[in-house]
């Protein structure tokens, strides 16, 4: 393989149109998709915000102008309604049709509080309390006509009027708060007892175990009482998870059990499911869904009553390369976020639609280690980040057309990022001295092989085989590629720590365009994938479940395998440096003052690159890329257009089918 392609590479740069045609053999996946529940659905983008273009340049104007403020309460309503887009809804030539796309495996669940694989049935039979726009920097009122931050731990949302329940959840009743309080509080139970893979990050502040309280004083008020500070909490309530479900729904196992939601159909979203097989899953418009005032639709993507389209479709297609080929025919109207190479290689092509935007949700894959098999040996962890070829990942993979990474996005949030030249400081190749420390700490003797695993529903992991690559010549060792369907790569990556039967694998999360902790920053700390891929133990996240394995010299401060499940219980974050990533965490969470949040988010930042272990930030694309099928109309470009916290592909209104 390497004389192939590799070869010719490593003698000089090529391509990375080169690359793939070279490795064309070598198909299985991407890991990109994994880590998380969350806000966005897989890195897919899309076309123009409101009815019309016209309509949404203005109201992205407007928002630019006059940008949100998370802390403050929240007027959703506009004071001069766009009168193009409020009466948008009444050209009913937009309304119908049957919306195609293809998914690449079958969901893993349907409980919101329990699966991460299926964000688009999630946000399209679901109704969040709230979206929120990147490109407009404004909240869109949801299932909540409103909000107000009373003060640092107090929110209180003003519910909708007239949200029902669909026709086969509930008896199509009316949602009330204590509804939105029933739903809240399960997910630390499906965290802690049901396998959710939702991230704590989303809902630790209102955790009822760490203190959080619920108030209900009338049906349409939900008075939450956070256990601490949360400057992100807003965002995370646009979140894809975060919905209301029919408590009638939910089958409980036992008195006073939380239960989970039993069936398909238990929200309130604009669909409801139709057909569900392992080949393709089918929705229809939930006639019960609500009406959305005048005053929500200027600069939003509603309409007055329902979704113009009718129905929709997903096709369970596992093979990346069929789901290619049945996108390029036009039998399928989405096919989401594509590398700028494919870009160039389908535009033109008569049933694609190339958008572009900018790429605001980089920082989102990374280099994982299994932290029990790393943590021992830091001096190999630093030969690993040597031994990477950062730029010619950016030539390569990216097409030229990139930047270096970090735990915080440098494009979506520059003021809390550091600068590309403090990154490179940290991210030195150096294939040279990369083999002298390997081989000075005994690294062919304790790795002489690793493995790695890979995404099998995409056609292409080229990425991970330039990663491995970049491994293999630098330091000599072998590395191994193990494809894997959904859920078993799921449950390998999230595995307690000790089990991991990889040494590294590329994650990815799906919620870094909206809030800074949220971003690959999540990785590291403790209350978000720290405590399982980074091996941060924390308590009620890995309760029986050290933070390393017995042959860490760490062990015994941590517990050991002689401590009882009492006293293990007992700690918060056992850890050092653990603990010190999660105080700067909640630090930067719990300020009110931006330029503070900043500073601190840049400081932790720098202590996570000197350790090396066990998330390595990769260098990601400044443009976005999205692949649209030629009929579909009407969609906000990048890097609003896929993504269900800013009322993207899937939550949108206003998109139609032309034709």
């Amino acid at each position: 393989m390497k004389e192939g392609y590799w070869g010719k590479y490593w003698r000089r740069r090529v391509s990375r149109r080169r690359v793939l045609a070279g490795g064309a053999t070598l198909a299985a996946g991407s890991a990109a998709i994994l880590a998380g529940c969350g806000d966005d659905d897989d890195d897919d983008d899309a076309a123009a915000p409101a009815a019309t273009q016209a309509a949404a340049t203005q109201a992205a104007a407007a928002a630019d102008d006059e940008p949100a403020d998370d802390s403050a309460a929240q007027d959703t309503a506009a004071d001069e309604p766009d009168d193009q887009a409020a009466a948008a809804p009444e050209d009913r030539s937009r309304y119908g049709g049957k919306f195609n796309w293809t998914e690449r495996a079958y969901p893993t669940g349907f409980d919101p509080s329990i699966t991460i694989t299926f964000p688009y049935g999630m946000a399209q039979t679901y109704s969040q309390l709230m979206a929120y726009s990147i490109i407009n920097d404004q909240f869109y009122p949801d299932a909540a006509q409103s909000w107000e931050q009373v003060d640092q731990t107090t929110l209180v949302f003003n519910l909708r009027e007239g949200v029902r329940f669909n026709p086969e959840a509930s008896d199509g009743r009316e949602v009330n708060s204590e509804d939105w309080f029933t739903s809240l509080r399960r997910y630390p139970d499906s965290r802690a007892n049901r396998g959710s893979n939702v991230n704590e990050l989303f809902f630790s502040f209102m955790d009822e175990n760490q203190g959080a309280t619920f108030d209900t004083p009338d049906d349409l008020t939900l008075r939450i009482n956070q256990n601490k500070p949360f400057a992100s909490n807003l965002r995370a309530f646009a979140a894809a998870s975060l919905v209301v479900v029919s408590p009638e729904r939910l089958a409980a196992e036992e008195s006073g059990d939380l239960g989970q939601v039993s069936g398909i159909n238990g929200g309130t979203g604009p669909y409801m499911f139709d057909e569900v097989s392992e080949t393709r899953i089918t929705l229809k418009r939930n006639p019960n869904y609500y009406e959305h005032p005048e005053q929500d639709l200027p600069g939003t993507r509603y309409v007055w009553d329902h979704p113009y389209i009718d129905e929709m479709e997903a096709v369970i297609i596992t093979d990346g390369a069929a789901a290619q080929s049945r996108f390029l025919a036009g039998d399928a109207d989405y096919y989401g976020g594509i590398d700028k190479i494919t870009a160039e290689q389908w535009e033109g092509q008569p049933n694609v639609n190339i958008v572009t935007g900018p790429a605001i949700d980089d920082g989102s894959r990374m280099i994982q280690l299994a932290a029990a098999k790393w943590t021992p040996y830091p001096e190999l962890s630093k030969a690993l980040s040597m031994a990477m070829d950062w730029d010619g990942y950016i030539d390569v993979v990216l097409g030229g057309e990139g930047r270096r990474s970090a735990p915080v996005s440098p494009t979506a949030f520059p003021k809390y990022a550091l600068s590309q030249e403090e990154i490179r400081e940290h991210q030195v190749y150096d294939p040279q001295g990369a083999r002298q420390l390997w081989e000075a700490n005994n690294g062919p003797e304790i790795f002489p092989e690793l493995d790695t695993t890979v995404a099998a529903w995409i056609p292409d992991y080229s990425y991970v085989q330039f990663i491995g690559q970049s491994f293999e010549d630098s330091l000599g060792v072998k590395v191994n590629y193990n494809p894997l369907e959904l859920a078993t790569f799921i449950a390998s990556a999230n595995g307690p720590t000790g089990t991991k039967d990889w040494h590294f694998f590329i994650a990815g999360n799906n919620a870094v365009a909206t809030m800074p902790d949220w971003n690959a920053l999540v990785a590291y700390t403790p209350d978000g994938y720290g405590a399982i891929w980074g091996g941060n133990w924390y308590k009620g996240v890995n309760i029986s479940d050290p933070w390393v394995n017995p042959d860490n010299p760490n062990y015994a401060e941590n517990g050991g395998s002689e401590a009882g499940e009492a006293v293990r219980a007992a700690l918060e974050i056992t850890h050092p440096y653990a603990r010190e990533l999660q105080d700067y965490a909640d630090r930067q969470a719990a300020t009110t003052d931006d330029d503070e949040r900043a500073e601190i988010l840049k400081e932790l930042q720098r202590r996570i690159f000197t350790r090396y272990c066990c998330t390595l930030p990769l260098p990601t694309g400044t443009t976005k890329y999205q692949a649209l099928g030629s009929r579909l109309k009407g969609l906000a470009p990048p890097p609003d257009g896929d993504q269900t916290a800013a009322f993207g592909i899937f939550r949108a209104h206003n998109v139609w089918l032309e034709g």
